[in-house]
């Protein structure tokens, strides 16, 4: 009984291969550029159809408390660019993109390097995710632990939010004095997953923008929506891998958000900074004439 449950994992597993290696993918020029439609059509595309990216998002269109808008295709937010196709590549450029910044540790960078264009310019500030329960912190014993362990991923990223704000305001800092001084260039950030590192440096730009908390949270939370099939299609072929004996809940976990994760990275704003506009002012050192020129720069 055990072999055949295992032929018939198999059989779907190679279903499974056949048919997304089967999926036509689409030519560059006839993906849409959200900045370029109608009002009425952009939301609909806020995500990208990228083929190597699931996460791969405009921030645009978000209105502040004043009554702006958010410039569509300046920033972008975006998971691993290791997979990219040639399409999404050139998919990249007609999206006018001058600067990557990447988010990821060394190990993640070096294992899985982005896919570029020479006229590309990367900023790389690496922020480790290193859970005090993993012993020597590679990503490898991380997912070992999290498929085979006892690790909760949801207390995992809940700490690194917190870590987040008080550990690596040098590197967000950095970020955004490239922001300050790009001159409205088009540019994407990401991380592996683009929902954590990324995440909370998209819920900065909005907030410095004067986007209401409740929409930050929102386009936060949107990384669940977006990422669903992928994840769902990734759990699949590892449970058909390892038959069935992965811990999928656990893993599914920490491939999605919570709003409790980002809204621990606000607490911790408030208890670490004493507020937000002394983490703007004081942690990632913008003064007012900056947060004019980024509001300039990304409002209408």
């Amino acid at each position: 009984m055990k072999i055949l449950k295992y032929l018939i994992a198999i059989v779907i597993l190679v279903g499974v291969i056949f048919f997304i290696s089967g999926e036509k993918e689409i030519a560059s020029l006839e993906r849409p550029i959200p900045a370029n439609l109608s009002e009425n059509l952009r939301e609909d595309t806020r995500k990208l159809p990228f083929t190597g990216a699931h996460n791969f998002r405009d921030l645009g269109g978000y209105k502040t408390s004043d009554g702006k808008t958010v410039k569509w295709g300046k920033v972008y937010r975006s998971d691993n660019l290791h997979s990219l196709t040639d399409e999404d590549v050139k998919y990249m450029e007609r999206l006018n993109i001058k600067s990557v910044v990447d988010f990821r540790s060394d190990e993640e960078r070096e294992d899985e390097p982005d896919r570029l264009t020479p006229n590309m310019t990367q900023i790389l500030l690496p922020i480790l995710f290193r859970p005090k329960e993993i012993d020597d912190g590679t990503t490898k014993d991380l997912i070992k632990d999290l498929t085979f362990g006892n690790l909760d991923a949801t207390n995992l990223l809940y700490d690194f939010n917190i870590a987040i704000v008080k550990q690596f305001t040098e590197e967000y800092k950095t970020f955004f004095r490239h922001i300050v001084d790009n001159n409205a260039e088009p540019l994407v950030l990401h991380c592996t997953a683009g929902k954590d590192r990324a995440g909370f440096a998209s819920a900065m730009v909005l907030s410095i923008l004067g986007v209401p908390r409740e929409k930050v949270i929102e386009d936060y939370l949107l990384t669940n929506t977006y990422v669903k099939d992928h994840v769902d299609s990734e759990m699949l072929e590892i449970e058909l891998k390892t038959f069935f004996q992965a811990d999928t809940d656990n893993l599914r976990k920490i491939n999605l958000v919570e709003e409790r994760y980002i809204q621990a990275a606000f607490d911790t704003i408030d208890s670490h900074w004493g507020g937000m506009d002394q983490y703007i002012s004081e942690g990632l050192n913008l003064t007012e004439e900056d947060i004019g020129k980024i509001r300039n720069y990304y409002l209408e």
